[in-house]
């Protein structure tokens, strides 16, 4: 016989596989829109609401962690952009901060404007990255040794859409780590 609670634990267990599937077959459509196909539909995007959505994902997947998402400051920015292409770059570098805090940390999102220039900062207290392994980070299928040991699934696809993505909607990514920090 299987207590409520057991049912309850599988099925939130399938759920995260699902979700995660689901995040996986995103990622390999935007890679293959992104490199083969016409550029993606532009609109107007309000990133605000861009990054409360991204924000709260984060929070339900860094709870199970204990890994405490925070947002601020945000400013009101719109851009020209593909929504969905804006979304999943952001919730990619938010996903791998969510896998790589060790329980008790906290990721921290802001969005802020200069001019013409929209920056997301991303910052996470996790494993950090070896100097080594930071000019390959962007790189497609690449994953950097010290988190292979860690036992975290990846595809090594993430954080190379990031850097489609940037590119493509006429940005870069760059990201300032040191092992352990």
């Amino acid at each position: 016989d299987r207590s409520g609670e057991e049912y309850r634990t599988a099925l939130v267990s399938a759920l995260e596989e699902v979700e995660r599937l689901i995040r996986l077959a995103e990622d390999l459509l935007l890679l293959s829109r992104s490199t083969a196909g016409p550029e993606s539909p532009r609109a107007r995007v309000d990133l605000e609401p861009l990054v409360l959505e991204v924000a709260d994902i984060g929070t339900r997947l860094g709870k199970d962690r204990s890994v405490a998402v925070r947002v601020g400051p945000i400013a009101p920015l719109a851009v020209l952009g593909d929504v969905g292409a804006l979304r999943r770059a952001v919730l990619n570098l938010v996903e791998n901060g969510v896998k790589y805090t060790p329980p008790g940390g906290d990721i921290a999102i802001a969005l802020t404007a200069d001019g013409r220039t929209a920056t997301w900062t991303i910052r996470d207290s996790g494993v950090g990255i070896p100097a080594a392994a930071q000019p390959r980070m962007f790189e497609k299928f690449y994953r950097a040794e010290n988190v292979q040991k860690l036992e975290t699934e990846g595809t090594g696809l993430g954080l190379y859409l990031v850097r489609l993505i940037a590119e493509q909607s006429g940005g870069s990514v760059h990201l300032t780590s040191e092992e352990g920090r």
